[in-house]
């Protein structure tokens, strides 16, 4: 069975499918609100440090000056990649913060409605990506008149990024192994939830093996329908065969008295010295009644696909043929070799083995002269049973002629030839072969092959 049609490798892909898409999703939400706090929480430290700084601007100082060193000691390490900076728009004037060494900050095209700074990209000193938070300033001054600044402070962007990148790589380690707890957890849900559906395949088990006649009603809620179904669906099989055999048996006993009265028609014409028509009637009423008794030991068998197994033991099927046969008229003179292997199982019904090993050793006993060797043994994965006997034996057109209905190879003996038919067609139902042949003690070899159990 390919695995695109197992239901469980169907679940078991849906199941870790979705964990998948979610965690992904999950993850892109958490890293995305992660690296926006973050933002946020930088930008109100930038705009703490920009009002700070602007609140060190005297617009009445005769040269501009900064403020004192700022709580951040970045501020006074070259190149820290954390920067500050004030610009005089009337004099032209720059003050900056030590870290920015000889370096300024590109001047910002500034709204001057923006009370709260307004944020935006450089390059730094250090050719790093900057983010720059700006506001312009206007100050009264009673010496000057209206003054004009712009300040600004500085960070490096990737000061954001390597908290962000070292949450992620945590963030992805933690889902995966939630993945993995929810994928096993998703597994055990599956296995847990499909095991009714392995009972209902134990109980069909049991159906075609004769261990039971049909699925019990105490199923899950959802299996009902399918449990009451089937369990109708064999019913009416039951039922239809059951009806066929009996209307076969019925057809076979209203045959029966016709043909008594054509046997005692003719003993009254043999009576009555017509001879001929008298044999003609005799031989036309064996020939119906043996084809009716072939028919009804047909209808008996029972055809039985590959799915229903069964195991029938051929030791005992074998031995218990023969003390039948070794009791018989034809048996009892007879010497018996037998050569069994221990525990030998065939794939067939109980009667029908039984019917099929007492037709082949019934032959065998009947055309002996004096020995009929019976072996079998296990080959493969199948059982072969062989039966000689010591008798005449048969041309290769008589062995090719075997099996076939009504074929009588011996006129002189009793019988119809039905025999070996019926064997032929018990191999043929139960997948098995036979194989006819001369065998090494001068008479017939029958070699009859069957699944092993």
């Amino acid at each position: 069975m390919s695995w695109r049609q197992s239901l469980r490798v169907r679940l078991l892909l849906l199941g870790a499918v979705a964990v998948v898409v979610t965690l992904v999703v999950a993850g892109i939400f958490i890293l995305a609100s992660f690296r926006a706090s973050i933002e946020a929480e930088r930008r109100d430290d930038l705009q703490a440090s920009l009002d700070r700084l602007i609140a060190a601007i005297d617009p009445d100082a005769v040269e501009l000056a900064g403020p004192q060193p700022l709580s951040d000691p970045r501020y006074d390490t070259p190149l820290s990649g954390l920067y500050w900076q004030i610009d005089d728009r009337d004099s032209g004037e720059v003050v900056r913060s030590r870290s920015l060494w000889d370096q300024q900050l590109a001047p910002a095209s500034l709204d001057r409605s923006d009370a709260t700074g307004q944020l935006s990209e450089a390059i730094g000193p250090a050719r790093e990506r900057l983010i720059v938070l700006s506001r312009a300033v206007t100050a009264d001054s009673s010496s000057r008149g209206e003054r004009h600044f712009i300040a600004a402070v500085a960070e490096r962007r990737d000061q954001d990024e390597a908290p962000v990148r070292r949450f992620g790589l945590d963030l992805a380690g933690a889902l995966t192994v939630l993945g993995v707890v929810l994928t096993i957890a998703g597994a055990l849900q599956v296995h847990f939830g499909l095991q009714p559906l392995q009972t209902l395949r134990r109980q069909v088990a049991g159906i075609r093996h004769g261990e039971s006649r049909q699925l019990p009603a105490d199923g899950p809620e959802e299996l009902d329908p399918v449990i009451q179904q089937v369990n109708e669906l064999l019913e009416a099989q039951e039922a239809s065969i059951g009806f066929a055999r009996q209307r076969a048996a019925d057809l076979a006993h209203g045959l029966k008295t016709p043909l008594a009265v054509l046997s005692a028609t003719s003993e009254r014409l043999r009576a009555a010295g017509d001879q001929a028509n008298a044999d003609l009637l005799q031989m036309l009423a064996e020939q119906m009644n043996a084809r009716i008794d072939y028919q009804l030991r047909i209808a008996r068998l029972r055809f039985r696909t590959r799915a229903q197994g069964a195991s029938s033991s051929l030791n005992e099927t074998v031995l218990r043929s023969i003390a039948v046969l070794r009791k018989s008229h034809d048996g009892e003179a007879l010497n018996w070799l037998v050569d069994l292997e221990e525990d030998l199982r065939a794939d067939i019904d109980e009667h029908d083995l039984m019917e099929l090993t007492g037709i082949v050793l019934e032959n065998a006993a009947k055309w002996a002269a004096t020995r009929v060797r019976t072996n079998a043994e296990r080959r493969a994965g199948e059982v072969q049973l062989v039966v000689e006997d010591d008798g005449a034996g048969l041309t290769d057109e008589q062995i090719k002629r075997l099996g076939v209905r009504g074929t009588r190879l011996d006129e002189s003996a009793p019988g119809e030839g039905l025999g070996l038919a019926i064997a032929f067609e018990i191999v043929r139902l139960n997948r098995g072969s036979i194989l006819v042949e001369r065998g090494r003690l001068g008479g017939l070899c029958v070699r009859i092959t069957l699944p092993a159990a």
